[in-house]
């Protein structure tokens, strides 16, 4: 925290969180993390396969990954926090961006709205898709799910997505005091949903929510490719589309 607070007076304004929502890819579990062994690493030769290949071997069990293969967007990743059972993963975002703010650092949220990291009946982290099949992910004139977004593409364009987008920026706005949302492929949201999201933020006020949503910043990727470009879905987050809303792309 004391390098950070250096930061802030530096001038820092923002922290931007990559996302931190549940994900697949790593256990929350930190016992369970198989870590490369770095001494016999560095006994390979240098222009060897043999560091590669020991990377992959474990990929599926060490704790290192992105996020961007959300399973339950709502929820704190358990593997950040000290107690993945229980409250504590909650207690502890809240204490983390409670904190931040009192040394003058505002917290923007990365969030991956756009697709889940599986689907279907059978997926460990298949959870929308198993509550009502076939409902939340986007589908080709073939049946097929679309995937141009990495996985599984959701359907901002169905109300009930449209609907859990929102309430999940509120829930993250009033409830952990985010002070901004960063949209991951935001081409692959429609604008309804970009406006809907904002302005129920905006509504926000400190004497009913405890939060000032006036000053809650929204950006994202404006990309419009693939079954989304040019409005075929119906009009997208693109920045085309996004021009002149208030919203950064």
């Amino acid at each position: 925290m004391q390098h950070l607070r250096k930061l802030s007076d530096a001038g820092l304004t923002h922290v931007h969180l990559l996302p931190s929502f549940h994900f697949a890819g790593v256990d929350d579990i930190k016992s369970n993390w198989k870590f490369v062994d770095e001494c016999k690493l560095a006994t390979f030769p240098p222009g060897s396969d043999m560091q590669q290949e020991a990377v992959v071997a474990i990929q599926e069990e060490d704790p290192y990954n992105w996020g961007y293969n959300p399973v339950l967007w709502g929820v704190p990743k358990g593997s950040y926090a000290s107690d993945p059972d229980g409250p504590s993963r909650i207690i502890e975002y809240r204490q983390m961006v409670q904190a931040l703010n009192r040394i003058g650092l505002r917290v923007v949220m990365d969030v991956v709205y756009n697709h889940l990291d599986s689907s279907g009946p059978c997926g460990i982290s298949s959870v929308l898709d198993k509550i009502v099949p076939g409902y939340y992910v986007r589908r080709d004139t073939n049946g097929q799910i679309e995937n141009s977004a990495a996985m599984n593409n959701t359907a901002s364009e169905h109300f009930m997505v449209d609907r859990l987008i929102v309430d999940d920026l509120l829930n993250w706005a009033v409830n952990y005091k985010i002070d901004g949302f960063r949209f991951d492929l935001m081409g692959h949201i429609m604008k309804h949903t970009m406006m809907r999201a904002k302005a129920a933020l905006q509504s926000l006020t400190r004497d009913a929510h405890g939060v000032d949503g006036s000053k809650i910043y929204l950006y994202g990727e404006g990309w419009d490719f693939a079954e989304v470009a040019r409005n075929q879905r119906g009009i997208n987050g693109s920045q085309l589309n996004m021009s002149g809303t208030g919203i950064g792309r």
